[in-house]
């Protein structure tokens, strides 16, 4: 896998930095100790409910088929994608795939046009730095999804769901890391909860479906692209279903 150059690796904007900048840790709520934690503490949160947690699953999930199919076709791509394109292909398709599964579970969202910041298709850093802002973000999400539905609305089958789809968000993340260059791509021993309230999370996406919310400029809307134009991106670079029995191609039978 091609690793970007030296000017390009490095971080003068942290990754929570980069995140506070951009406004998605407005919404973060703290969690307290686990010693602490009884069966008040599944109290629902009058925020969430079963429609409003997919649909906002739904939003960020456009959101990240926009961001990548967009990163695939810009001005960045001789950089980032020269090694890394299967990989940038293989998040896409994973990304829209989740769009369909949350549609089939009945999630509803009025937005299929996303902005972002001005330099994000421009600046490699930049898209690099989204990345995991991205990611970081709908793990939390899900994250605080599965103490929901596993808790206080009682839907074991839609915290499975959240489940799986959380651990892809975690590939992707260390992926980010990895094109990136950085030392220890995997560098998480848990990842980061951002509390247990989905709402809360999600304002933090506010920025990228409203115009002009971003310091220095606004790259947008940009249109969610179709099924057919997901599919021609990914190419045979997409990946597999383990709930079906669609057989696996030669490299992952290779490799697990």
């Amino acid at each position: 896998m091609i690793k970007l150059n030296q000017e390009q690796n490095q971080q003068g904007t942290t990754r929570r930095q980069f995140i506070k900048n951009v406004g998605l840790l407005s919404a973060t709520v703290a969690l307290g100790g686990l010693a602490g934690v009884d069966a008040s503490a599944f109290a629902a949160t009058s925020e969430d409910t079963v429609a409003s947690i997919i649909g906002a699953a739904l939003t960020a999930e456009r959101l990240a088929t926009t961001f990548y199919y967009t990163g695939l076709h810009s001005p960045i791509g001789s950089v980032v994608n020269a090694g890394n394109k299967p990989y940038l292909q293989g998040a896409l398709g994973a990304e829209f795939y989740h769009v369909e599964l949350l549609q089939g579970a009945g999630a509803k969202s009025p937005y299929t046009s996303f902005y972002f910041p001005a330099d994000t298709f421009k600046d490699s850093k930049s898209y690099l730095n989204l990345l995991q802002a991205l990611e970081v973000t709908f793990i939390k999400a899900y994250l605080a999804a599965i103490y929901q539905f596993g808790g206080p609305l009682k839907q074991p089958a839609l915290a499975q769901l959240a489940g799986e789809i959380l651990g892809v968000e975690c590939e992707h993340r260390v992926m980010g890391h990895q094109i990136a260059g950085l030392n220890v791509p995997n560098d998480f021993y848990l990842e980061e909860a951002g509390g247990t309230s989905v709402a809360a999370i999600a304002k933090g996406l506010a920025p990228f479906v409203l115009p002009n919310q971003f310091a220095g400029g606004t790259t947008g809307p940009l249109s969610m692209p179709s099924k057919a134009q997901v599919q021609a991106a990914v190419g045979s670079n997409s990946g597999w279903d383990p709930n079906t029995t669609k057989t696996l191609t030669m490299f992952q039978n290779q490799n697990g």
